[in-house]
């Protein structure tokens, strides 16, 4: 699993990527399974090589590789992964700064309604249900949105029509 933001870089120099999951991490698997490509230890029959900015800044950046990076690999596709990054970070962030103030109001209303005594379940219920209804009525929009943004960056890998699934929330 790729730690922060990562992505694929073709061996023709196509910088492929896919929106991350709900921690920030990027699946280098769900990229290639999305690709339709196999995945093979040996450096000489890969036609790509994974990326990754572990923490979402430009410092972080690494080659996903252990001891495998093939020779195809030249110093241009580390900055044009980092182009990338720079499309992508703004997108995550508003993404993250929609989803956590949903979620920081959540954990509020349930840490405080938690004192409660029984007498005052029901209550405690209809109230945590309702912040808990809007941080999931929220998160789906936001995602789309920020998958939305992402798709119109060249590259992304977008998930197969047959493996979109409702209802997660994520």
């Amino acid at each position: 699993m790729c730690e922060g933001f990562g992505g694929t870089i073709s061996i023709d120099g196509r910088v492929l990527f896919a929106e991350p999951d709900r921690n920030g991490n990027c699946s280098h698997s769900m990229q290639l399974e999305r690709l339709g490509w196999r995945d093979s230890d040996d450096a000489f029959l890969r036609s790509f090589v994974r990326f990754e900015f572990a923490d979402w800044t430009e410092a972080s950046f690494r080659y996903d590789e252990n001891g495998t990076l093939p020779v195809w690999v030249v110093p241009e596709y580390e900055e044009r992964a980092k182009l990338l990054l720079a499309r992508v970070a703004p997108i995550w962030a508003e993404y993250v700064q929609v989803t956590t103030a949903a979620l920081a109001e959540y954990v509020q209303v349930k840490a405080e309604y938690v004192q409660l005594k029984a007498a005052a379940w029901a209550e405690y219920v209809q109230v945590t249900t309702a912040a808990w209804a809007e941080y999931v009525q929220v998160t789906p929009a936001a995602r789309a949105e920020m998958i939305a943004k992402l798709a119109l960056i060249e590259g992304y890998v977008p998930e197969k029509e047959e493996n979109v699934s409702g209802g997660e929330v994520c």
